[in-house]
């Protein structure tokens, strides 16, 4: 399996190797002693488009090189849901393309592949309905003492730059049952970070409310679960862990929310939420459904609302028709706001969006330019506020013998703290912070 893109895509491909493993089949360490190889692809910009046709063409290659005589190839995940006509007609060398739909069936259709069947899926035509489920087998893929939950698919958000509905459909929560059933299995096995993830954290459960209340009628939180009713219910699940929100969307935070958050000792102090930019005209044109008022009367409540709490973020330059003006009030925002973690997107042409089609597309140039000045501002920003931290002692949790993680720091996304001695893989251990190298810090 070779597995691309964000950590919803891992959650599938933990599900297509549980199925086969149901399927009686082994899982290899290298591509050498495969007999099918899988490539899990992404495709929400441009560049990881082009890193999943890279691996796909480079395990069509390897198999050439190796000494597994009729290796067969399959491509899964976005860009074989979104792409999948156009593929099958460009690359007949791959033996099949399943959709987001068929993730949990992938040990059949291994069978069915190998067999010399005609797995021949339309997908092109249709939007994904699959919800994960507990029920379904998984592989994980991340250390054991840390995993992604999935606890929705799908969007409902039509901001302007994005494809996501298109390829995953519309959002589908899980049901809270299932979702506590899997992170009590997780702890029960050691697990002591437990990541929520999901296109739109803080959407889960009102889709199933809009179901219930009818098209006109005044949404209820009574009628169905919600994030606030499933934070409760995971801070009932005994033993030492945290749970981290990622993915969350400015539009459906709640003073409620913010309440259960600070009333919930296994919830991290940390929220990541992608606001994307900050100028009024900008957010009116990516169709991000907040306002500047909104967004900055929100993070003052976050902030007050739950104490030490560490803000991530993501913003996109160079977004078409994107000012001086309104770039240099993105720049103010940053120096004003101080976010925690912040990343910065340069603005990717998604063919099938609306600001696709948009006029006053921004040269390459210009945003590369922008992606440095913005990028630079937060490095100094980041190094004051980890320089910050010396002489606190911390809660950290330990990735590697000599590499942990504060309560601030995601997985693969966020710092790292540098330890000065071994310390047990897997465990919470109290560390005082000595110094920062980078934007790491050492204790």
């Amino acid at each position: 399996m070779i597995s691309l893109g964000c950590a919803k895509n891992l959650v599938d491909a933990e599900i297509m190797l549980g199925s086969v493993l149901k399927h009686g089949m082994q899982i290899t360490s290298s591509a050498d002693e495969a007999d099918v190889l899988v490539v899990n692809t992404c495709a929400f910009i441009d560049s990881a488009k082009e890193e999943s046709i890279d691996a796909i063409l480079s395990a069509h290659q390897g198999r050439g090189l190796n000494k597994r005589p009729g290796q067969k190839l399959i491509v899964s995940g976005c860009m074989s849901q979104r792409f999948a006509r156009e593929l099958r007609e460009e690359m007949p060398e791959v033996d099949a393309f399943i959709g987001l739909d068929e993730v949990k069936e992938l040990g059949a259709i291994v069978e069915r592949v190998l067999a010399k069947e005609d797995v021949s899926f339309e997908f092109a035509d249709k939007r994904p309905t699959y919800i994960p489920d507990y029920d379904t087998p998984r592989f994980r893929l991340t250390p054991a003492h840390s995993a992604y939950v999935k606890i929705a698919e799908g969007c409902n958000h039509p901001c302007s730059f994005c494809v996501i509905p298109q390829m995953r459909g519309k959002h589908r929560s899980r049901t809270m049952e299932s979702v506590l059933a899997e992170m009590r299995g997780l702890v029960a096995e050691g697990v002591r970070e437990l990541n929520l993830i999901s296109q739109d954290t803080t959407y889960y459960g009102m889709d199933l409310w809009a179901e219930k209340a009818g098209p006109r009628q005044p949404v209820d939180s009574a009628r169905g679960p919600t994030l606030v009713a499933l934070l409760r219910e995971i801070e009932k699940i005994e033993g030492e862990f945290w749970v981290r929100l990622l993915y969350t969307h400015p539009a459906h935070w709640s003073d409620e929310l913010i309440e259960t958050i600070s009333a919930c000792n296994k919830v991290a102090r940390y929220i990541d939420i992608p606001l994307q930019h900050i100028h009024e005209s900008m957010l009116q044109r990516m169709r991000r459904e907040t306002s500047r008022a909104h967004i900055e009367n929100l993070i003052e409540k976050l902030r007050s609302g739950i104490p030490g709490v560490a803000l991530r973020t993501t913003f996109i330059v160079g977004f078409p028709g994107e000012s001086d003006e309104e770039f240099d009030s993105l720049l103010q925002f940053i120096k004003a706001a101080r976010f925690d973690r912040l990343g910065i997107f340069k603005y990717s042409r998604e063919d099938g969006s609306r600001a696709g089609k948009m006029p006053d597309q921004i040269p390459v140039k210009v945003k590369n330019a922008r992606f440095r000045a913005a990028m630079s501002l937060q490095q100094t920003i980041a190094h004051e506020i980890a320089s910050e931290k010396v002489g606190r002692k911390l809660k950290l949790l330990v990735d590697q013998p000599l590499v942990a993680r504060t309560e601030a720091d995601a997985p693969d996304v966020d710092t790292r703290v540098i330890l000065s001695k071994p310390e047990p893989v897997g465990q919470f251990v109290t560390k005082t912070i000595t110094g920062t190298r980078g934007y790491d810090l050492l204790a």
